[in-house]
């Protein structure tokens, strides 16, 4: 336990070291309490759209779709919500998504290509039909009363509630074995009897529940939820699948479920951090994408950089203990 808190500790260092460049940066804006409590809280909504994202990427499934199905979810959830008040925000989320998710998974098995080039086409298809549900005017909005989950401290009781779901599905279930032995090579999954499809349509199903915390969240924070079309709703998976990236370099030192939440806060530390700053939106895409880049160089080299140094140190030891030996002969 004390070495597991402690491992968890030190991937919490990424966000803080982070922080602190930023803090260096602009102190005034940054030394303020209360920008690290909004810099968290904007970091919830990201990481439950991570959540959904992991599912599938760990079985070997890339989704274009999710952005759009949270949207769809929202706006039936906002209409919803006018007609029954929160439960219905909940509710006809919950419910969208889970058909959404159904319909996706069930094409998924039935179609047999490549889930980036089926999720793709579905999303132009979900996007059209999310225009439709918003009507002439694009969006829907929701009475205040019913927005209480995206406002503190009740969307920290989500994100609570979120994690743990999360953490007990991706570490104690059957099924998350399954998908990760699906991820890792499907054709010897299918040979030791896994069903394969099967796995893969529960990964989307499974996901489709945190699609609509995420969706939930989305329209109770902003008050409305707007329709998007021209692919313009994948743009809402791009920070998310970032942050999973960065959560599996951070796996040997903490769970997938607490890496993906370090990561999102380490990548909205970035980016307010470069708002702050004063930088243009494009520097703060390339700014996050060489953080990305950077990460994934040191993950993926960290091997090859060990093997490197132990090579260039050997000669200095091989003189050494040479020189050492040379030392006792003569003294005997």
């Amino acid at each position: 336990m004390k070495t597991t808190l402690l491992k968890d500790l030190k991937a919490l260092l990424l966000p803080i070291i982070v922080y602190c460049v930023f803090l260096a940066i602009s102190f005034e804006r940054f030394s303020n309490l209360n920008g690290i409590y909004t810099i968290f809280l904007q970091s919830i909504i990201p990481t439950m759209t991570a959540y959904a994202v992991a599912f599938g990427y760990m079985c070997g499934i890339f989704d274009f779709t999710i952005g759009s199905r949270i949207i769809i979810s929202g706006l039936i959830g906002g209409i919803m919500s006018s007609w029954f008040g929160l439960p219905g925000l909940i509710i006809g989320c919950l419910v969208a998504s889970l058909v959404l998710s159904a319909v996706t998974g069930i094409l998924n098995w039935v179609c047999r290509i490549p889930s980036l080039i089926l999720t793709m086409a579905l999303t132009m298809i979900y996007e059209i039909v999310g225009k439709n549900i918003a009507g002439k005017f694009s969006f829907i909005s929701i009475d205040y009363q019913h927005a209480v989950l995206g406002a503190s401290p009740y969307i920290v009781y989500v994100l609570i509630f979120a994690t743990i779901i999360f953490y007990f599905l991706f570490s104690f279930t059957k099924f998350s074995y399954h998908m990760r032995a699906v991820g890792s090579d499907e054709a010897v999954a299918k040979n030791t009897g896994i069903k394969t499809q099967f796995v893969k349509f529960m990964s989307f199903v499974i996901g489709g529940i945190f699609i609509a915390i995420a969706a939930i969240l989305t329209i109770s924070q902003s008050g409305s939820m707007g329709a998007q079309t021209g692919l313009g709703s994948a743009t809402l998976i791009f920070k998310p699948l970032m942050g999973i990236m960065i959560a599996i370099v951070l796996q040997p030192l903490c769970n997938i479920t607490f890496g993906i939440l370090i990561s999102q806060l380490t990548l909205n530390t970035i980016f307010i951090g470069l708002i702050a700053a004063g930088l243009p939106d494009t520097f703060q895409n390339i700014s996050l994408g060489f953080f990305l880049l950077v990460v994934m160089i040191i993950s993926n080299n960290v091997g090859g950089s060990k093997n490197l140094l132990t090579k260039l140190h050997a000669p200095f030891v091989t003189r050494a203990e040479t020189a050492a030996a040379g030392s006792q002969t003569k003294g005997e």
